[in-house]
């Protein structure tokens, strides 16, 4: 996995069966593993790990889609349950492919998933959300 910005550390690595889970400070970046189907179990699998690393502090997720794997874009409606303090959600893509998900994808995901074609952008965009956010409050 590549290192987005150099300034920020990685917290925790996870390698599952499901993909590789990277934490840092304030996001996770995550790339589901070739073949999975994610789904509403899976999901709930990374929130336990968002639970032990950011609690009830707000976070960004980032799915970083280097490897083809399927998903159920109808378990979105229920993500805000299973993610209550993901503020915002990106997904770097890489392919017409995975654009034309994306936008699927938006239709039952209410927030919006904003799309990348680089880490690096993605990363400053999460960022940007969670410093707007902070500001509110």
């Amino acid at each position: 996995m590549l290192q987005p910005i150099k300034n920020n550390q990685v917290i925790k690595q996870y390698d599952l069966e499901i993909g590789k889970i990277v934490f840092y400070k304030n996001y996770l970046i995550i790339e589901v593993a070739e073949g999975i189907c994610f789904d509403y179990e899976k999901a709930k699998q990374i929130s336990r790990l968002t639970d032990l690393h950011y609690k009830n502090h707000s976070f960004g997720y980032i799915s970083n889609r280097v490897n083809s794997y399927s998903l159920e874009p109808i378990d979105y409606m229920r993500i805000k349950n299973i993610f209550p303090n993901m503020i915002a959600f990106a997904a770097v893509i890489y392919n017409k492919s995975q654009k034309a998900s994306i936008r699927i994808e938006n239709m039952f995901y209410q927030d919006g998933i904003a799309s990348f074609e680089s880490l690096e952008e993605a990363v400053k965009w999460i960022v940007l959300q969670l410093e707007n956010k902070s500001k509110l409050f």
